[in-house]
This record gives C-alpha cells, structure tokens and sequence, in this order.
C-alpha cells in the first residue's frame, strides 16, 4: 500500500471515569494491536456538554489512543462500528449510575487533517455506508491545527493538537 494513503489510526474515548479509559484502552489494544510508544495521551477534562449530560453525566475524562500500526485512510466505517461494539463490551462489565458511560470515537491523523467518525448525520458530514459519516475534525495549515465551524469544541484544545502534532510530523518524515 502507498505510504501516503495511510495514516494513524486513533480512538478518542471520554467517559464518567478514568476506569473506563483503561478499559478502553485495553480493549483497543487486544482488538487493534500495540499501541504507539507515545500513543496514550494525557487524561483531559471534558468539556461539559448538554447533549452528553442525560445519557452520561458531568465530569466526564477524556483521552486518546494512538495505534502503532498506520492504516488505511478508508478503514474508518468499519473501525467505527467495532469501537461501538467495545461500548456495549464494556458497559456490560462494568455497569455504572449512568445510561451511557463510555463514548469511543475512531479517527485518523494524515499529515493534514484530523477525520473523525460518527453515526450522526449532518450537512459537513459524508456518508461512508452501514450508517457511519465522516467528517473532517482539524485542519492543519500555516504550521498549526484549525478548528471549522463544526469542530467539537473539547478539539479546540491546544492540548490535544500538541498531542496530535507528534503523529502528524511522522506521516511528513515518511512521506
């Protein structure tokens, strides 16, 4: 496969405890392989959202997981719907207070943009089949990650860009 038709492969979970997260992360793992050397970010605060506050609760932890594996830029349909069935795993092992409490959203880092995966439609979005959309997250241009007028706004962070940066300046050396 062409080098620059791949890309890192990420999972962005954020849920009602950082037990959660290590579930997350260890179910990536066995289901996705080894996780990049510099793949575990930090934990963040999640911003609090309305549209997450019924299902999951306020206080909410956010962290990502970096595949060391680069993948290909089409594969994420798919990874989308096996990181809904690793929600349904592990709330069934650790059941908790609140409806929903684990959210896993699959993404890719090219050397410049940040696409993310989603069940949700809407008119920034394109429809990849089996119900998933994709929809391009971050730009980065001038030398720094962008947020669009759609951007989630917890990935307006300088934290998670500086986090991203890493894997992007990978892709531009191997390129």
């Amino acid at each position: 496969m062409r080098q620059d038709t791949l890309a890192y492969l990420f999972f962005g979970a954020f849920g009602c405890s950082e037990a959660y997260l290590d579930d997350v992360r260890e179910l990536v793992e066995r289901e996705y392989g080894p996780l990049d050397s510099l793949g575990v970010s930090q934990v963040f605060d999640f911003p609090d959202a309305q549209s997450y506050r019924d299902t999951m609760g306020t206080g909410l932890k956010r962290q990502f997981f970096v595949c060391e594996e680069r993948h290909p830029q089409d594969c994420l349909a798919e990874v989308k719907h096996g990181a809904i069935a690793l929600e349904k795993r592990i709330t069934a092992r650790r059941p908790a207070a609140v409806e929903r409490p684990i959210n896993i959203d699959p993404g890719i880092i090219n050397d410049c943009r940040i696409i993310l995966a989603s069940t949700k439609d809407y008119s920034h979005r394109i429809y990849r089949g089996g119900g998933i959309w994709e929809e391009i997250t971050l730009l980065y241009r001038d030398g720094a990650y962008r947020s669009l007028p759609w951007t989630y706004r917890d990935f307006t962070n300088p934290g998670y860009h500086e986090f991203f940066e890493v894997f992007r300046d990978r892709v531009i050396k191997e390129l």
